[in-house]
């Protein structure tokens, strides 16, 4: 006797295998094959008919016990096809209603599978089921936020998330990182005449559209910013932001081996001899970023001014999402009249079709303005608040950042290359917002060449190390 608890859809049932092998080794000694039910021989009408020849071949009858049938009777094979059809039809009408049901969640915004990596199930106050934020919902963040600076790859994004302990494959990242529904969205997928639709979902988000699509333009190659070749070192912050000033060209860094330890310097690749201590370089230019911050005054007025003229007031903010609204109710207006002329015929399926490319991407189009001018404000004032305090506290900001962040900040002051000589930085090129800023600064001074000069004065506070090798 051979017993099983896989499903009759098909004859891929490990016991049905073995019984299978074992009916051909023993042909001629075993002529019934005995089951409770047809829909336990199998569900699927196509699949059992070949497989009652194949027994027959085998010398083999295969009955059921609650439903005999005498198939040398031409009229039982009436019967015979009603028992194998009942049961497929049976599971093609479940298989219907599963997946009309699951389409029906998604468009209501709701998750009806597993939960994703950074979520779990659980039940809400009615007990219906949900998706909450999980224990790796912080990993799937830093994930998102690495991801879009541009700077690594997605290996290296994979190296970072498991050594926080969170256990994903590459593929698996990747996926997470292409999957909209951490922004908020559930894809609906195209079934019969309905097309593919992205619908807002009633679970909470872990990262924002705007991060999640800063996301696709690095994943997809059009954001690139890639460091370079050379590896940079924490001992030179200023390696590309600097240029000789004998020969114009640009200045590098390395270290030079001595005794007690590594000593670097900052010269020209050109082979002039321009070559200074980047320990006394990086230290007279941060000793000298005190001189040109700017009031606290200065900075909450000018930032106030930024504040109020990205603020709309409140009537013009409404008139201007009453007006949107407007445009998205009747462009709908016009889609929904489009789907009420197929349901009457008197539009074809492309003519239908045609029109919903037209509309649908004005619709989304116009939502997301709408969206954007609803948050905008609080955009802004997020935004606002940390450079108000990066601006009031340059120095303290630039000595506890990372190299990354002390070159950002670098290159946000200076749209220009820097020049170091006689003990103080000059360049051609300051960012104009900052200037404006910072132009009461006693460090901070322009000439008619339009070259402005950073009184950073050298002192003997230096720190020094160990014995420097002789240069």
């Amino acid at each position: 006797m051979y017993s099983e608890d896989h499903s009759a859809k098909s004859f891929e049932r490990p016991a049905f295998i073995q019984l299978l092998a074992f009916l051909k080794k023993s042909k001629g000694r075993v002529d019934l094959l005995l089951f409770l039910k047809w829909d336990r021989f199998s569900r699927n009408a196509g699949d059992a008919y070949g497989m009652i020849n194949q027994l027959n071949r085998l010398g083999v009858e295969p009955q059921a016990i609650e439903q005999p049938l005498d198939l040398t009777i031409p009229e039982n094979k009436i019967m015979l096809a009603f028992y194998l059809a009942a049961p497929e039809v049976e599971n093609d009408r479940r298989s219907l209603n599963t997946i009309a049901g699951m389409r029906r969640a998604i468009k209501e915004g709701r998750h009806c599978t597993l939960a994703p990596k950074g979520y779990r199930n659980a039940r809400n106050e009615q007990n219906r089921p949900i998706i909450i934020p999980g224990k790796d919902a912080s990993h799937i963040q830093f994930a998102f936020e690495k991801m879009a600076t541009g700077l690594h790859p997605v290996q290296e994004v994979l190296r970072l998330v498991n050594k926080r302990g969170f256990n994903c494959s590459k593929n698996q990242l990747w996926r997470i990182l292409r999957n909209p529904f951490y922004y908020g969205k559930i894809l609906l997928p195209a079934y019969k005449d309905e097309e593919e639709a992205s619908i807002q979902g009633q679970h909470e988000p872990l990262v924002s559209e705007l991060l999640f699509n800063e996301v696709q333009d690095v994943l997809d190659g059009r954001k690139k910013n890639h460091p370079s070749r050379q590896r940079q070192k924490e001992e030179l912050p200023l390696r590309g932001f600097l240029l000789c000033g004998i020969c114009g060209k640009q200045i590098t860094g390395s270290g030079s081996k001595g005794n007690g330890g590594v000593y670097f310097y900052y010269h020209c690749r050109c082979g002039c001899k321009e070559r200074f201590k980047a320990e006394e370089a990086n230290w007279i230019f941060e000793k000298g970023l005190h001189e040109f911050s700017a009031e606290e005054t200065v900075i909450d007025l000018y930032m106030k001014i930024l504040e109020d003229r990205t603020r709309l007031s409140v009537p013009d903010k409404q008139k201007a999402l009453q007006e949107l609204q407007q445009e998205i109710d009747k462009n709908m207006a016009r889609l929904k009249e489009a789907q009420q002329m197929r349901l009457d015929k008197e539009m074809d399926m492309e003519e239908y079709r045609n029109v919903k490319k037209t509309y649908e991407p004005i619709i989304k189009t116009l939502t997301d303005q709408q969206k954007d001018l609803s948050q905008s404000s609080m955009e802004v004032s997020k935004y606002i608040l940390p450079c108000t305090d990066l601006l009031k506290n340059l120095p303290g900001y630039y000595a506890n950042a990372t190299l990354q962040g002390k070159r950002l900040i670098i290159g946000s002051i200076f749209s220009g290359k820097l020049i170091f000589e006689k003990n103080y930085y000059r360049t051609t090129g300051v960012d104009p917002v900052f200037e404006e800023i910072c132009s009461t600064s006693a460090g901070f001074g322009g000439n008619k060449n339009g070259t402005f000069r950073l009184n950073f004065e050298k002192s003997h506070e230096v720190p020094r190390t160990g014995f420097e090798p002789v240069s």
